[in-house]
Parts: C-alpha cells; structure tokens; sequence
C-alpha cells in the first residue's frame, strides 16, 4: 500500500507541473526576439525570453485549455493552448512584424515647458520592492500613473527613479513600458513603437534613463511602469523608494491582471516638455 501511495503520488506531482521551452524568432530576418513575454493568460504563471530568445517556463495546476502567450512590441502576438505547449522541447516560435498604423506626425514645438510627472521626491525611509510568485520575477511590473492633464500633448524626456538597495550579483536589468488607461482605470494598450530595455549597477542612488530619441508623445494620462527581465532580481535584493500616498499598480506576471494599491505610491516619474 505504501508503495502505491508513493506511485499515485509521483504521478500528480508530475501532472502538476510542466516545463515549457522554447526559442522566440523573427520570421522575416530569422534572428531571435530578446525579451519576448511568456506566460498564461489571466494566470501569475509568466516569464520572458533571454537575449538569445530562450524561455523555459514553469506551469502548475493548470488545465489544458488555458492559453500561452507569447508576444513581443512590434510583432504580433501567438497563443497556443496549454496541451499543444505541453509538447514544446526545444520548440521555435516565429512571430511576424506587425503592421504598424503611422500616427499623425505631431511636431514639437521650439518654445517647450518642462514639467515633472509622478513621484519627483524620493522618500528614501520607505522601500517598494517587485512582486513575484515561486520565486519568479520576470515579467512582474510596478507602475504609477502619471497623472498628465487631459488634452495636453506632452514628450517624455526622461525616467527617473531611485535604488535604496541593489545586491544583485550583476548588473539589473528592467524594461521600461508607457500605458494608455483603459475604461477601467487601469494600465491598458503599451504606446511604445519599440522597447526600451536598460541595465544598472547602481547600488544606492538615482537612475535616470534619457528617453529622448525615441521620440514619445501622447495628449492623454498614462502609467510609468518598470518590469523586471533579470534572473538576479528577488524581492530582497533589489528595492526602491516608495511614497506614502498612493496607488501604485503591480502586476504579478507577464499575462496576470494589473493589481491597484491604494494606500502606498512608488516614486517613478517623467520629465516632460510641452507646448508653452
């Protein structure tokens, strides 16, 4: 009977957990798409693509219709169904360039104010950190809203944050991402035309990332986020500074529901120009 047991009981483990791996890859050029984001719609089961396009992906108690993902900006996303993603080894994946509808070209202007959106004072006594599930941190984003005023075209020069504690092996690495609000409130539609990813050794300090060449515009409110891309990351070796007056919104993985903190804020902001 024992042996039974233990028979029955390394069958659900192994039904309980699955290791999805794959190679993200640009049908056009054939080279690997860095970065890509991995994971199961609407589940906090996510991860993203090496430098080389490389995921591997750990999946527990999940049914066989749930849906992977795996999208990138500037392609177009694919989904598969979790019993066809089940069979992936050292599985291919090509995503095609999406075709990208050019916007009106909106010039900016010679005479411009500058203005600073979001949390500007660090309050360094208050520590905000990622937060991941199983020990997992890629993917998993924290953002604030910005809080511009409806109808004012801006241009974000630059982001700004500050590191209260870095003790990461190596260098962190972050993407950072612009949201629209969606209807609900929430961070909704990415407006990046092409990602921008950043790394940093600062142990204590402030990280400012300059933004200018590429070139985002946008006339309506929108969410600053910073998602985590490296393996190094935890929520006890990397922290920021935090305000006392929120909300803050976290995502706990790639395809995961934004989640909204009232009571604690994250000191992100922008350095924006507008027309004066």
């Amino acid at each position: 009977m024992k042996y039974i047991i233990l028979f029955l009981s390394l069958i659900q483990i192994s039904f309980a957990q699955t290791s999805i791996k794959g190679t993200v890859i640009d049908k056009k050029t054939n080279e690997p798409i860095p970065f890509s984001s991995v994971g199961i719609i609407g589940k906090t089961m996510g991860t993203v693509s090496n430098e080389n396009g490389y995921f591997e992906l750990v999946v527990k108690e999940i049914n066989e219709t749930d849906s992977l993902k795996i999208s990138a900006i500037g392609y177009q996303s694919k989904s598969y169904t979790v019993k066809q993603a089940k069979n992936f080894t050292a599985e291919k994946i090509y995503l095609n360039e999406s075709a990208v509808l050019l916007n009106e070209v909106v010039i900016k202007p010679s005479k411009t104010i500058t203005k600073v959106l979001g949390n500007k004072n660090y309050n360094k006594n208050i520590s905000c950190s990622f937060q991941g599930v199983d020990n997992n941190y890629k993917g998993v984003q924290a953002a604030i809203k910005a809080n511009n005023k409806k109808g004012r075209v801006v241009w974000i020069e630059n982001f700004n944050f500050f590191i209260s504690k870095n003790d990461a092996a190596d260098s962190a690495m972050f993407r950072l991402n612009f949201y629209k609000e969606d209807k609900n409130g929430m961070p909704g539609e990415n407006i990046l035309r092409q990602p921008i990813v950043f790394k940093t050794k600062v142990e204590r300090g402030e990280v400012s990332v300059d933004l200018k060449k590429y070139n985002i515009n946008t006339n309506d409110d929108f969410f600053i986020s910073l998602e985590c891309l490296s393996d190094n990351i935890n929520s006890k070796n990397l922290a920021f500074s935090g305000a006392l007056l929120g909300p803050s919104y976290f995502k706990l993985a790639t395809f995961s529901s934004w989640e909204k903190i009232i009571p604690m804020g994250i000191d992100f902001n922008v350095t924006v120009t507008y027309q004066k």
